[in-house]
């Protein structure tokens, strides 16, 4: 009969793992999670992950296979259950792990600002947040997802997709098992999940009319592809919103939509084909980087004869020379609400999804021109 679990770093992970095993179901011969990724999740060394699985081997729990991993016993799992009922795992509010799992694309200036103010919030109230990024690949973030779930100590997750609009098995598992999970900046058609994203559209609509009252009709539009990301097509929407309501036409040639991350030549053939334009509104601050740069090489000044406006408001602005006019995306208000959805979701299984949006403000700065003040028409 295993012994009880006291309260050292090795007990204290070996307890949390007996609860996953009874939590998520475990059944004979179904593979735990991996040294590493117990070490990472309960904030200790890898030894002390290897010495809590040794000592549930040895005290005939799991089984461990070399260079494959640890493996649940096929027992009766009222073994488990008796150790968890006695006195010793009778911790209610003293050392339980309360972690939450944020899974982003990438490590940019964005996602790190979304890093640093859900790890405030959540410490706030005495939570921890472990970071994983999938690289913005679909079958990567399945897999993180796939190992998340197996952990007990996980309480929820906070999920920005890469790209692709795609929502996976592991997702719908998730949505099937009601697991408390929000998206981020991101609304998949064909599901429904809990998500808070910025008011793209709105945002959009906004800028376009702000340059529209400086003066600027003939306004183009550059954006990354539209077709599989919801934040770039309410982008797009909004510009063509904006220009509709002001009897502004859309020309067809006015319009970049590029496929490609080096998109660079794309700007410069596009500024040589539209010499007409005098504002340019880029689908975010990157593209808007590079149109500065395409411009700058064509001998085109900014904002002198071309205005340039952006979305987002990347911290990278603040290291070049250009100071430009954005959408700022305030983003410790969108992980306030998505830490409060999970928050809500523990405390009430089955409550109604929730979409929230947080509003957009736009930052002028000196990259658009004002032709009413300059007597152009």
């Amino acid at each position: 009969m295993p012994t009880k679990i006291s309260d050292t770093k090795t007990d204290r992970v070996k307890r949390e793992l007996l609860k996953m095993l009874v939590e998520k179901k475990y059944g004979p011969h179904e593979m735990l999670p991996s040294e590493g990724m117990i070490a990472e999740l309960y904030g200790v060394s890898r030894m002390t992950s290897k010495l809590a699985l040794n000592a549930l081997a040895e005290e005939g729990i799991i089984y461990r296979v070399p260079r494959q991993g640890s493996f649940l016993k096929d027992i009766d799992m009222t073994v488990i259950n008796s150790l968890l009922e006695e006195s010793a795992f009778k911790t209610e509010g003293q050392g339980d792990i309360q972690i939450i799992a944020l899974v982003i694309p990438k490590i940019d200036f964005y996602t790190g600002q979304i890093i640093t103010e859900l790890s405030q919030i959540a410490g706030e109230r005495n939570y921890e947040v472990i970071v994983k990024v999938s690289g913005g690949a679909l079958e990567e973030e399945e897999k993180l997802l796939r190992e998340i779930s197996a952990i007990s100590g996980i309480k929820g997750v906070v999920f920005f997709p890469g790209d692709k609009n795609v929502c996976g098995k592991e997702l719908l598992y998730y949505k099937l098992r009601n697991y408390p999970i929000v998206m981020v900046d991101r609304v998949y058609k064909e599901i429904e999940f809990d998500s808070v994203y910025h008011d793209h559209y709105q945002g959009a609509r906004k800028m376009v009319n702000y340059l529209i009252e400086k003066g600027h009709r003939k306004i183009g539009f550059i954006s990354y592809d539209i077709s599989e990301v919801t934040s770039r097509d309410e982008r797009y929407k909004g510009y063509v919103s904006a220009m509709s309501e002001n009897k502004v036409p859309v020309e067809t040639d006015y319009v970049m939509i590029s496929s490609s991350q080096e998109s660079r030549n794309d700007i410069v053939k596009y500024l040589k084909k539209n010499t007409e334009l005098t504002a340019v509104f880029c689908g975010d601050d990157y593209l808007a980087i590079r149109l500065f740069s395409a411009a700058n090489e064509l001998g085109i000044p900014i904002p002198g004869k071309l205005s340039v406006a952006g979305f987002t408001d990347n911290k990278i602005l603040e290291y070049l020379e250009m100071e430009l006019t954005t959408m700022r995306q305030p983003v410790r208000p969108l992980m306030m609400e998505a830490f409060d959805i999970i928050i809500n979701k523990l405390k009430m299984r089955g409550e109604q999804v929730r979409h929230i949006k947080i509003p957009t403000e736009l930052i002028e700065r000196k990259s658009v021109k004002n032709l009413r003040e300059s007597g152009v028409k």
